[in-house]
């Protein structure tokens, strides 16, 4: 095994299971232990308050002292992306190299800003009390969140990862989806304070092509934090680049870490 693990940060409503394929193709490929990590707010860790990047990325460091990593890749989907980001600004010697999938530094897609408070409304109003099992829960919540039009049914899964037995032995959202709609200007843009910081560690920008999140038109800018950054993008691939098109995604991450 390398000294050297992979931490993997997960998007906006996603978690670490969005990743547990990837994560063992990337292990067995590059010989590194990768670990994909569940954010606060989402999937089994604790919710909190308040949701910043800053605050995700001390999450992330947090964890990285606390398994007495020194050094690391960091491969963002998203606002894992970004999370990613302030993390190597911030503590650049910690990061060995860095890799964002399908988000910008410097622009948001005006379709996040619309998408996300429709679906927050979507999800908030499903109601669980007939559902027996997470199966159950997960088919309910389907119907509802396609009826409401907020997201159409082929992108409905990975909504519906987040869907299971909560601590309370409820069946019901994982993810806290009132703060995440309470931060969801936090999460749509980059935070001014890392306006001046440079990562000068090798970076990969990862966009899907049929994808709005990354355009081609940011690199000049994306340059101004990450000078050596490079951009490629995956083609039949949208936002969920890792999902779309596996093979190809693969393969750039696996070239990207091995060379």
């Amino acid at each position: 095994m390398s000294d050297v693990p992979v931490v993997i940060i997960h998007g906006l409503l996603g978690s670490k299971k969005n990743w547990e394929t990837m994560s063992k193709k990337i292990s067995v490929a590059t010989s590194k232990a990768v670990i994909a990590v569940d954010m606060r707010n989402h999937g089994e860790s604790p919710h909190t308050d308040s949701h910043t990047y800053p605050e995700l990325a001390s999450d992330v460091l947090e964890l990285i002292n606390k398994l007495s990593i020194s050094r690391t890749d960091i491969i963002g989907h998203s606002m894992g992306g970004r999370t990613g980001m302030v993390v190597a600004l911030t503590k650049p010697d910690i990061v060995n190299s860095l890799i964002v999938v399908d988000i910008s530094p410097i622009s948001t897609p005006r379709a996040l800003s619309d998408y996300f408070p429709n679906l927050a409304k979507a999800m908030r109003s499903v109601n669980f009390s007939d559902s027996q099992n997470v199966y159950k829960a997960r088919n309910i919540a389907k119907e509802a969140l396609v009826a409401s039009g907020a997201i159409d049914s082929d992108a409905v899964g990975f909504i519906l990862m987040n869907i299971g037995v909560r601590d309370d032995k409820s069946l019901g959202w994982f993810c806290n989806i009132d703060v995440l709609e309470k931060h969801f200007p936090d999460i749509a843009s980059f935070p001014t304070e890392m306006n001046g910081k440079q990562y000068t560690g090798k970076t990969l920008f990862i966009g899907g092509e049929n994808s709005r999140y990354l355009q081609a038109g940011d690199l000049s800018g994306i340059k101004n934090y990450f000078p050596v950054a490079e951009l490629k993008y995956v083609q039949d691939a949208g936002h969920n680049v890792h999902a779309d098109n596996p093979v190809a995604f693969f393969n750039l991450v696996k070239e990207f870490l091995t060379s």
